[in-house]
């Protein structure tokens, strides 16, 4: 599935609208840890190092091909769950959820991606794991609407996110993007609680993934061709930047092995980027 569960309980709703005046005061999103984003992940733009060839250093195009494949966090920071147990011989108790366990339903949230790189050179995709998200939120004119079971809306979203990585080589890129998001509630199911201002019985207002676009600038490679640096400290690292684009996959998403359906759709095994360096 492809939504972001919003944590209805802890909304503050003032006549219909969401009221938050802070960073502090927004409310985190409740996902399902089964529930995976993945998305069509694409990067563009220049470099300067060794040219194709020769033995020299010129500026080069720089073109990325691959996956975002989302990683989940059971508990939310600054959060306490509970649930509630029967123990042998006991009174029922409340007992706090301090496990990374995977629970059929779990309080989530997504703290970064996975990003699998096609290499048409080498037909294989590199796996780079754990690369961090620094911010990720959605808002807008629409995010307070107030909605009618059955009916959706268009929000935005923001994100930066950090691909870091020296398996291979030095890799230190920064992404910002922006773009949309699906918010929707749900038609009325009959005989359950309602939600909301909107008093209708079983309806879930959720928010699908968003898909994005935007700019990225860092490092890609060592630069350790002829060159006259004009800055006192060069490190010889050869600098990058472009465009990119992350496009939600439901198929992707939905399939039951979702690093085999990335192979069939590459047509390419993946290999770790430690595994692949050796």
């Amino acid at each position: 599935m492809k939504k972001l569960m919003m944590l209805a309980a802890a909304m503050t709703i003032v006549g219909g609208a969401y009221a938050a005046n802070s960073c502090q005061d927004q409310v985190s999103p409740e996902l399902d840890c089964l529930e995976v984003g993945v998305w069509d992940f694409t990067a563009s733009g220049k470099t300067a190092n060794t040219a194709a060839k020769g033995a020299y250093k010129t500026v080069q195009s720089l073109s990325l091909k691959g996956a975002l494949v989302s990683i989940g966090q059971p508990a939310i920071a600054g959060y306490e769950y509970t649930t509630v147990t029967n123990f042998p011989g006991t009174q029922t108790q409340a007992v706090y959820v301090v496990t990374n366990a995977i629970l059929d339903y779990a309080d989530c949230c997504i703290e970064g991606f996975d990003v699998y790189l096609f290499d048409k050179e080498a037909d294989v995709v590199i796996k780079f794991a754990a690369n961090e998200i620094a911010k990720l939120t959605v808002f807008g004119k629409n995010f307070d609407t107030l909605l009618k079971p059955g009916k959706s809306t268009t929000i935005e979203s923001d994100i930066l996110w950090g691909f870091f990585n020296d398996d291979l080589m030095p890799i230190s890129l920064q992404f910002v993007g922006f773009g949309k998001a699906k918010r929707w509630m749900s038609k009325a199911t009959p005989d359950t609680d309602p939600c909301g201002d909107n008093s209708v019985e079983g309806c879930d207002e959720s928010i699908d993934w968003p898909s994005w676009s935007g700019w990225f600038t860092g490092i890609w490679d060592n630069d350790n061709n002829d060159f006259q640096s004009l800055n006192c400290d060069d490190l010889c690292y050869a600098v990058a930047g472009g465009t990119w684009s992350a496009k939600f996959n439901k198929k992707l998403a939905d399939a039951a092995d979702v690093e085999s359906a990335i192979e069939n759709k590459f047509k390419a095994y993946i290999v770790d980027a430690a595994d692949f360096a050796d």
